[in-house]
Order: C-alpha cells, then sequence, then structure tokens
C-alpha cells in the first residue's frame, strides 16, 4: 500500500468540493424556481431514482473489485474480465426488468408517493436516469477501482458534477420541476462517455475490457455479493423513500423540503469523509484481506476521518443560519434548528460508515449487514412511529438514536476484533459527547434570539481540529 491516506483523501476532497461548489449552484437555482414544495416533490423524485439505481446495479461494483482485484494482482486478466463481464450481464439483465415494471406500474407508483398529480410524464426520464447511472455505477466505478486508477474516479466525478449542476439547474430554471427531472438522464450520460474515454486510455484498463466474457460458474459468487448489497443498499434508500414519504403526506412538502435541506447538505459531509476512505482502502484492502498492513491503514484513515468528520460537523451546526440560505433560500431557514439537531447523529454516521465500509472492503459480510441492516431497521421503526407526532423532526431524532446506537455496536465488535484500539474507540466518545454539548448549548442559545454572528465563536475547538486535519495532509 504505497499511496498515503493523506493524497487519497486530497484528491477525493477535491472531487467532493467540487460536487460542493456545483451542489451550491444546483440546489440554489433548484431551490428558488420549486420553491419549498417543489423541493419537497423533487425531492421524493429524486429518492426514487436512487432507490432504482440501486437495485439496478445491485451495487456490482463491489464483487468487481472484491473478487476480481485478487485476480488482476496475480495476472489472470482473463478471470478478472469474466468478473466484470458477467457483471455487466447482470445489470443489463435488471435494466430489462425495470423497464417493463415501469411499464405495467410507474404511473401508480408516483401517485402512490404523492407526486403523480405534479410529474405525470417522469416516468421514463427516470427509468432512463437509473438505467444509465446503474451501469456507470457498476461497471465502470467497478473497473476503475478494479485497476486501482481512483484519479479517473475523481475526474469522472468531476465532469459529472459539472454537467449536473448545468444541466438539473438549468432545466429546472427554464421548465421547472418536470425538467430538472428530464435533465437527470443526460447528466447520466455524460458521466457515462467521461469514463468511457477516460478508462479507454489505461492499457491496464483495455486488455481487461478486451478479456470480457460471461460465466455461469461466476454467478453465485457475484450474487452473494450483489444479493448482500441488494438488500442492505436498496432497502436502506427504500426505507428512506418510506420516511420521507410518510413527512410528505404527514406534515405537507414545505416540511420535507426543510428536511431535504437538512440531508442534503448533511450528505456533503459525508462524501468528504468518506471518498477519501474508499480511495485508499478499497482497492488494496480487497487483496490484502482483514491482515495487519490492512489494519494499520485502517487506523490512519479513521484518525484522520475522525478530526474531518469532527470539523466538518462542528462547523456546519455553528454556520447553519448561514448555510442554508446559502445553499438554498432564506424561505428554508426554518430548517436551521433541524440541522443543527441532526448533526451529532451524523457525526455518529459518518463513523459508523468508516467502520461498516472497512468490513466490506476486507469481505467480511456478516458485520457489514449487521451494521447497515441494524441502522436502517432502527431508522425505519423509529421514524415511523415519532414521523407522525412531530413531522420531519421525528425523522432527525430517529437518524440521530439508529446513529448512536449502531456507532456504539460497531466500535465494539471492531474493538474485539483487533481492528482498532480502545483509545481509539475512547476518542470517539469523548468528541460525541463534546460536539453533542456544543449543538445542545447553539440551540438553547437560539431560544433566545441571538445574533448568528454572536454564536460564531463556538468555531473555536473546530478550527484546531481543522488545522490538525491540515498537519496531517
Amino acid at each position: 500500500m504505497t499511496r498515503t491516506v493523506g493524497s487519497a483523501v486530497t484528491r477525493g476532497g477535491l472531487l467532493s468540493l467540487t460536487r460542493l461548489l456545483t451542489g451550491i449552484v444546483r440546489v440554489k437555482v433548484v431551490a428558488l424556481a420549486l420553491g419549498a414544495a417543489g423541493v419537497g416533490e423533487y425531492a421524493i423524485l429524486l429518492q426514487l431514482y436512487l432507490t432504482g439505481v440501486a437495485a439496478v446495479s445491485m451495487s456490482l461494483a463491489v464483487p468487481i473489485i472484491n473478487l476480481g482485484r485478487p485476480r488482476l494482482v496475480a495476472n489472470q486478466i482473463n478471470e478478472a474480465g469474466s468478473v466484470a463481464g458477467t457483471s455487466l450481464v447482470v445489470v443489463g439483465a435488471n435494466a430489462l426488468l425495470l423497464a417493463l415494471l415501469a411499464a405495467a406500474f410507474g404511473d401508480t407508483l408516483l401517485a402512490q408517493l404523492g407526486v403523480g398529480g405534479a410529474a405525470p410524464i417522469l416516468v421514463w426520464p427516470i427509468v432512463a436516469a437509473i438505467v444509465i447511472s446503474a451501469c456507470s455505477g457498476a461497471f465502470w466505478e467497478g473497473i476503475s477501482y478494479l485497476c486501482d486508477r481512483f484519479d479517473i474516479y475523481v475526474r469522472v466525478g468531476m465532469i459529472g458534477a459539472v454537467a449536473d449542476m448545468v444541466l438539473v439547474a438549468g432545466a429546472a430554471a427554464a421548465f421547472g420541476l418536470q425538467g430538472a427531472v428530464i435533465a437527470l438522464p443526460i447528466g447520466t450520460a455524460v458521466m457515462f462517455g467521461a469514463y468511457a474515454i477516460s478508462i479507454g486510455r489505461d492499457p491496464t484498463a483495455r486488455e481487461l475490457l478486451r478479456n470480457l466474457s460471461a460465466k455461469v460458474s461466476l454467478l453465485p459468487h457475484l450474487l452473494s455479493y450483489s444479493a448482500m448489497m441488494f438488500l442492505t443498499v436498496a432497502l436502506t434508500n427504500a426505507g428512506s423513500t418510506f420516511l420521507r414519504s410518510r413527512v410528505l403526506v404527514e406534515a405537507g412538502a414545505t416540511a420535507n423540503g426543510y428536511l431535504q435541506a437538512v440531508t442534503s447538505l448533511s450528505s456533503y459531509l459525508l462524501a468528504f469523509v468518506m471518498t477519501g476512505f474508499w480511495g485508499h482502502l478499497h482497492a488494496r484492502a480487497a487483496a490484502e484481506g482483514d491482515t495487519a498492513v490492512a489494519r494499520h491503514e485502517l487506523a490512519k484513515s479513521l484518525e484522520l476521518g475522525l478530526l474531518i468528520s469532527f470539523t466538518g460537523c462542528g462547523a456546519a451546526a455553528v454556520l447553519a443560519p448561514f448555510l442554508i440560505p446559502l445553499f438554498y433560500s432564506h424561505e428554508f431557514l426554518g430548517a436551521t434548528d433541524q440541522l443543527i439537531f441532526y448533526i451529532p447523529g451524523e457525526f455518529c454516521f459518518q463513523l459508523l460508515s468508516m467502520f461498516t465500509a472497512y468490513q466490506l472492503t476486507v469481505s467480511l459480510k456478516r458485520n457489514y449487514l449487521a451494521f447497515t441492516l441494524g441502522y436502517i431497521t432502527l431508522l425505519v421503526v423509529a421514524g415511523a412511529l415519532l414521523i407522525p407526532m412531530t413531522g420531519g423532526t421525528g425523522y432527525v431524532a430517529a437518524h440521530v438514536g439508529a446513529s448512536v446506537v449502531m456507532l456504539g455496536a460497531a466500535g465494539l465488535v471492531s474493538w474485539r476484533r483487533g481492528q482498532i484500539s480502545g483509545r481509539f474507540l475512547s476518542t470517539i466518545g469523548i468528541l460525541v459527547v463534546a460536539l453533542s454539548a456544543v449543538c445542545l448549548g447553539l440551540l438553547h442559545v437560539r431560544q433566545f434570539g441571538n445574533s448568528p454572528v454572536n454564536l460564531l465563536p463556538a468555531l473555536v475547538p473546530f478550527a484546531i481540529s481543522g488545522y490538525l486535519v491540515l498537519k496531517r495532509l
């Protein structure tokens, strides 16, 4: 493992920064064009798209990497090509099934989600976006990691982010909700083409593509991964879609728009933490397994990820009154307290995501399943109980509770396996308590109508942790 975690995190940070900056423009324009109610409806359609991508791709990039990387390192190019080729055939079959289901039930599904009246002609653009994105996410992304070309993943991600900003924001401004959704497949097509061009220039990837083939004998191995990934990713997205639709039905489109602002801003923070983590560990840990070498790299990645997450989450909580109108509009300032409340849970979720990701890279499937399904089960159960009583705040509370509980469980399991030290586990606990105390203090002070500017001194601890991050990079 010659690539340093710092370089991977820096490269991943550039991708995340690009997505962040383009996201500011895209989300700002969409929010101004559609308003809070329109954003609430768009959020449901976007969640449906994400769920569809999970179902069609079945996250086959993971078995392409986990099964193909050891073969490629051993110079078994034909075997690695068979893994990738068989995965591509599975994605094609899933795409065909999706088209048939959309033709039969698409309109009914949109109506059940509460957006049928607002989007009567959007079934097929969503289907097209799902299919193209699934091919990029399952096949091209898998090939880039399989060849250990994280730089290609980063470059194409930047291109995709810019294309998505220009197309979705422009279409929303010109044509409203329908324009924003119709632009989705065009943006995904740009990203698909960028992957094809970039990967085609790599000699190892070209040789791999020339040796693509499909083998029925590989299906059980692929499907053992894809079934696991499909179960976890699709259930996560389906659970989120269900809860978001409950917020829409129980509390209205405006409440769901506020919640979209909260979850969207948090997703940018998660990307800053996880992109470099995956880029540094996945291809190499897949070939190594849960060895001392992989655990050493895990420790360095976790320590840096912990500091980045603490800095980003803390800054987001303090700057929430400024970030929300920056990314959305002043109409969304009602979501400020929700975002501050959400942040401690998001910090725990980001740490949980790192623990969970490592289990996947070294093929510890049971741990991965337990961590992921435990979170989504707690989220759905708590959300179903709380949303009818408190609307979007119920979703936030469910996320916080599920994240705290599962981080504790994942931390203990990882410690008992020797993947992390007791000292690191204690550090996590201290920082969770510290961040929670800051957020509770912010919520308390805001009740007295203090200017957001007066709360800026609370940034000091996060400025210190940010300085430590820069030193490690």
